[in-house]
């Protein structure tokens, strides 16, 4: 078996309202989609993060990745992440751009070899190979208080058991005094037996986070994510033995590189991985198990993804031993609707796992 042809395609989505954070809106989903065809006709897709600039993803998997992978063996996948890497890394690509490229392809060579071996994508990765993956319900944006607290209360009533929701507002709406009442008002609205999670989106600094994070600890947070910028690490490590809170972050890291410095100095209590941005399923796996020796979650992060990365983060989700939840988006994006069939959806907090070869559903070329 050979890897034969690669299609790309650059994709963009209005999306129906501006997504509000404290840095600015968010209104295009944008995202980079990977097919290779082996000779004997077996067909994989990944997706590559690709924030405001898809073709230019694009462009490094053609340009850059493919000429590595062209010919090869797709079974050795691990093989060809690592000589992906390797090719590439004197040049000084190894974050950025080329992870992003790298991960869409990672993703498309492991549904190759789950379809060969006629199995779900999840056990071709011998891991946890879990029939169900709990998820928790994402997000709560930044509008008005009491609308934040209906929508809520609208994913409890939905089955969720966990939620995240957004915080770091500006000084315009109100700044970090408003966090504090967005945080009381949702408690108060789905009582004490619902886990949530806040998501700062770097908007604070150091000593703002733990100023907030003292204020609302008797809100009993799961966690609260990406409270600083992602290359703050000092800062990550002075917020997480400064306070009671547990710290997430992740879904900016690129590779094993940032996430091997952010455990080694015990900064996080949760990783939260990209597959379309740290390495794909490879990278992804070899994650948990370095997390796992210090302790350490994993929550795959979904966040403005298209339907190709969430399906993978689902099969990531149910064989990643150390697993603590998946993000599930219920937010409206159209490039969620990628495939043939509607992505699998949560029952009670959890989804059920596709049983057809590798992701085990059909990309819609329409």
């Amino acid at each position: 078996m050979k890897i034969a042809r690669l299609n790309t395609w650059a994709l963009e989505a209005k999306a129906e309202r501006a997504i509000e954070f404290g840095a600015g809106s968010y209104g295009t989903f944008t995202a980079t989609v990977v097919e290779i065809t082996t000779d004997d006709g077996i067909t994989g897709v990944g997706e590559c993060i690709a924030r405001r600039a898809p073709r230019v993803v694009e462009t490094v998997v053609r340009d850059l990745l493919w000429p590595v992978v062209e010919g090869k063996d797709p079974r050795d996948v691990s093989g060809l992440h690592d000589a992906m890497f390797a090719t590439l890394r004197p040049w000084g690509h190894y974050r950025g751009f080329v992870q992003e490229g790298m991960s869409g392809i990672d993703q498309a060579l492991w549904d190759i070899v789950a379809q060969a071996q006629g199995v779900p994508l999840y056990k071709a990765l011998h891991g946890a190979a879990r029939a169900t993956v709990p998820v928790y319900g994402s997000k709560v944006y930044t509008t008005d208080i009491p609308a934040m607290a209906k929508e809520a209360c609208g994913a409890v009533d939905r089955g969720h058991k966990a939620i995240k929701v957004q915080i770091g507002r500006s000084a315009a709406s109100g700044g970090p005094s408003a966090d504090v009442a967005v945080i009381k008002a949702i408690r108060e609205e789905i009582g004490a037996d619902i886990e949530m999670g806040v998501d700062v989106n770097s908007a604070y600094d150091a000593a703002t986070a733990i100023r907030q994070c003292h204020k609302v600890a008797k809100y009993d947070l799961w966690f609260i994510e990406e409270p600083v910028f992602p290359d703050d690490i000092a800062g990550y490590e002075l917020i997480r033995r400064s306070q009671p809170i547990p710290v997430a972050a992740g879904e900016s890291e690129f590779g094993l590189f940032g996430f091997n410095e952010l455990l080694r100095r015990r900064a996080l209590d949760v990783v939260q991985p990209e597959i379309a941005r740290i390495g794909g399923f490879t990278a992804a796996m070899r994650l948990g198990a370095l997390a796992q020796t210090y302790n350490v979650k994993v929550a795959p992060h979904t966040g403005f993804s298209c339907g190709v990365a969430q399906l993978a983060s689902l099969h990531l989700s149910a064989a990643i031993a150390n697993l603590s939840r998946l993000e599930y988006m219920w937010i409206q994006n159209p490039l969620a609707e990628i495939f043939e069939e509607p992505l699998p959806q949560p029952k009670n907090g959890e989804v059920a796992m596709p049983t057809r070869p590798g992701l085990g559903l059909t990309l819609d070329r329409k």
